[in-house]
């Protein structure tokens, strides 16, 4: 299969945020209506895939993989390695490879998962017929719902190959049972909806045909709905979860070792404390790819989740690190100059607007801001035309209204966030009023053009055009950058921004008689040099980049169980 490289995704490209904000509303809309899980549910049977026979095992945990090529194939690259050196251990490819969800961005075409999924992994490790194929099992995130799961379904529930790994499960949700009693469970979440009944009675069968008590359960979802109990005020995707969790797992008796989850696309560990020893792990690890997202606004304590103690045990990148990189948002115009350009030119239509209406009493709005030197004459006489024209009005009201709703009001640390963003929306206007009367005091006082000649209208259409761009951007950068940092919110839309390829991780697993050892992989800096090499198959040379172990091993002693099921700890 041939693929074309990607770059990574540009959210803030007004074209990319109108078809994606359109494909995310229609699938919240008709997400229930098409929901394929009840068809995957009639057409297949309770399939469980045992990997119990051997007596360790090591399996891999990658999620938010489909963005950038350079970051994607950096991070399939080091899957695909027979042998990783982490700092002084030796760990050894997956036999399993566990993939957490939003495959793919920014929505689901088939065209995006082979350029942007399909074909890095492919190059990474070419199919083989001499060689193991490792299993491959995902679950999908909501930008693989966002066309109701008809790709991931044949990408991922068809039994093909993807490079050397091979797909197995026949439904975007599956329970995968490992040596010593330890099961691995997939659950499908939709788009933040409750989880169905087919997949319930899915995981109910599983329960009662291969299950026992004692065993031990790896959860993996899309969401740490953890982290966002903690974060957001109207958000109850935790309590979903801890039901699932309850009446699945604990009520059956078994343990929940850990929870896996990625859709934060960094590395964040919650430990569960028993008496000051860690026993559930919560861990996000949602760094297989795309865009980084920052850790300094995550709490030491989850205290509104109640019912668990969870205390922060590592992070990546550190905080101070993430605080940093935050401060690019100040570059936010030449990062993103495609909103910055429309924000240049909604300035320049208003300004059109305004002018128009305001020559109707004989008198320019450009003549007046450019005849005099007060700032506060000049605001008042932007206003004073900008209330009397419906037209402009309307526009004023609209970037009003768009910022208010951009301000993430659902987050941080003030329930009236909602006014940060219609301040945000104010100040845009106050910067256009600033820039007419800059340009109007230039043009007309200083270089003596006339309001309506065709020098003039042309100078002023390319100082706003490229400095009112720049203003716009600067402006919706410092906003950014001071709500997440002072207000903690933002985190999404601050980061996004960014595009930033670097810091990426995944986890490892390794599986022994005695325990379960997690390590924790981190990437710094991925590989942006990647030099093409044949086409049959693609593949690409470039030096890997260099892993390590972002905080030391988690080792998960297996409790030794005796003849009446009480598990002690083993020594």
């Amino acid at each position: 299969m041939q693929f074309t490289p990607q770059k990574m995704v540009g959210w803030y490209q007004v074209k990319q945020l109108m078809f994606t904000g359109l494909k995310a509303i229609l699938s919240s809309i008709f997400g229930n209506y098409s929901d394929r899980r009840e068809i995957q549910a009639a057409l297949s049977g309770p399939d469980m895939f045992d990997f119990s026979q051997q007596d360790e095992l090591w399996f891999d945990y990658v999620a938010d993989i489909g963005d950038g090529f350079n970051s994607t194939f950096s991070i399939a690259s080091l899957l695909a390695q027979a042998h990783l050196r982490l700092d002084d251990n030796l760990t050894h490819r997956g036999s399993i490879l566990l993939m957490g969800g939003d495959q793919v961005y920014p929505t689901p075409e088939m065209h995006e998962y082979e350029n942007r999924m399909k074909g890095p992994y492919q190059a990474a490790f070419p199919a083989c017929s001499d060689q193991t194929s490792p299993a491959l099992f995902a679950i999908p995130g909501n930008h693989d719902w966002y066309d109701g799961l008809t790709n991931f379904l044949k990408i991922f529930c068809q039994e093909r190959h993807i490079g050397q790994w091979q797909t197995h499960q026949k439904r975007s949700y599956w329970a995968v049972k490992l040596p010593h009693r330890h099961w691995i469970w997939g659950i499908d979440i939709q788009l933040n909806s409750d989880i169905d009944q087919p997949q319930k009675n899915y995981f109910a069968d599983i329960i009662q045909q291969h299950m026992q008590p004692g065993d031990r359960v790896i959860l993996c979802t899309a969401e740490p709905s953890w982290v966002f109990k903690d974060r957001y005020r109207q958000n109850d995707s935790y309590e979903r979860l801890r039901f699932f969790e309850k009446r699945f797992i604990l009520d059956n008796q078994f343990e929940l070792v850990a929870t896996l989850s990625g859709d934060l696309h960094h590395y964040s560990r919650y430990a569960k404390m028993v008496n000051g020893k860690e026993t559930l792990q919560r861990i996000t690890a949602g760094g297989g790819g795309a865009f980084l997202h920052p850790t300094h606004n995550l709490n030491k304590q989850l205290r509104k989740v109640k019912d668990e103690n969870l205390d922060l045990k590592a992070v990546f990148p550190k905080k101070e690190t993430s605080r940093r990189l935050g401060l690019q948002n100040f570059l936010f115009p030449f990062l993103n100059p495609s909103f910055s350009f429309f924000l240049g030119a909604f300035y320049l239509l208003l300004t059109w607007v305004l002018e128009t209406d305001a020559s109707r009493g004989l008198t320019s709005l450009l003549e007046r801001l450019g005849s005099t030197d007060h700032l506060l004459s000049a605001f008042d006489a932007f206003f004073h035309v900008l209330i009397r024209s419906p037209l402009a009005f309307m526009l004023g009201l609209g970037l009003l209204a768009g910022f208010t709703w951009f301000a993430d009001a659902n987050a941080g640390k003030s329930r009236y966030t909602w006014i940060v963003g219609t301040l945000h929306g104010g100040s845009h206007l106050l910067v256009c009023s600033l820039l007419i009367w800059g340009f109007a005091t230039v043009n007309l006082r200083y270089l003596n053009l006339e309001v309506i000649s065709p020098p003039q209208v042309v100078l002023f259409a390319l100082e706003m055009g490229l400095l009112g761009s720049v203003a716009g951007g600067v402006l919706v950068g410092l906003y950014l950058l001071l709500s997440n940092l002072v207000l903690g919110i933002h985190d999404n839309e601050a980061f996004s921004a960014l595009q930033e390829e670097d810091y990426k991780n995944f986890l490892r697993f390794h599986l022994t008689p005695t325990q379960l050892t997690i390590y924790p992989v981190g990437i710094r800096e991925i590989q942006k040099h990647w030099e093409p090499l044949g086409t049959q198959p693609q593949t690409f040379k470039g030096t890997l980049p260099e892993a390590h172990l972002i905080e030391a091993p988690i080792r998960l002693p297996i409790p030794i169980r005796v003849k009446d099921s009480t598990a002690v700890a083993s020594s």
